[in-house]
């Protein structure tokens, strides 16, 4: 159900993984952190940078019907991706989708500043409803936030109206934490899916529990 990782030593393990319900991109070749993933989120996992970086939690924004990449992807990563998740490339100056994108397979809250285009296609593409805001003032709201079809944790500073307009628009219920001693940006530090989570090793014991509170796995 969890696990704890580091990815070259960094607890924040979302920056370098995007995971859903069936698939996890890894954007370093750790085959620690593959083995991790295969088995405590239960899907198949593909190893490739993207947009040449290997931050693909920070550029990928994904759920169950497709994965948004910005324009500067390469075509060998697309051919990579593309085998456990249908791709949309996006012309954006947003090249980090993962970071102003928070989404799962019921709705999506996006950075208040993005493109039209962006806000067009998560709702077209990914066939979700889609709101513009912040999630405790932040506006690239995946960083702040981690969602599942089961639940979410999103930045402990959160206003209650932004916590109901996130139930409300993806359809589950939040609660508000931190994650690796205290770091707030908890999209950064928890990969997840409704099979399990991957926390940054520097995770506490009661940071745990209300992660697993927040996710649906208590």
């Amino acid at each position: 159900m969890g696990s704890l990782l580091s990815v070259r030593g960094n607890p924040m393990v979302g920056l370098y993984i995007r995971a859903g319900e069936e698939f996890a991109i890894l954007g370093v070749r750790d085959e620690v952190a593959k083995e991790v993933l295969k088995e405590t989120l239960e899907v198949d996992v593909v190893v490739t940078t993207v947009a040449g970086s290997e931050l693909a939690g920070a550029m990928i924004a994904a759920n169950s019907k497709g994965a948004l990449i910005c324009h500067h992807v390469r075509k060998k990563e697309i051919d990579a991706i593309s085998r456990v998740v249908d791709v949309r490339v996006i012309e954006t100056n947003m090249t980090c989708l993962g970071n102003v994108i928070c989404v799962n397979d019921f709705g999506a809250v996006i950075h208040p500043e993005a493109d039209e285009k962006i806000e067009d296609v998560v709702r077209d593409f990914l066939d979700v409803e889609v709101i513009r805001g912040t999630i405790g003032g932040i506006k690239t709201v995946g960083m702040a936030a981690v969602v599942t079809n089961s639940g979410g944790l999103v930045h402990p500073n959160a206003s209650d109206w932004e916590v109901k307009r996130i139930e409300k628009t993806l359809g589950i219920e939040v609660e508000k934490g931190t994650v690796n001693f205290g770091q707030d940006m908890v999209g950064a530090g928890i990969v997840a899916n409704t099979k399990g989570y991957v926390a940054g090793e520097d995770t506490t014991g009661y940071e745990l529990g209300i992660v697993e509170q927040a996710l649906g796995f208590v």
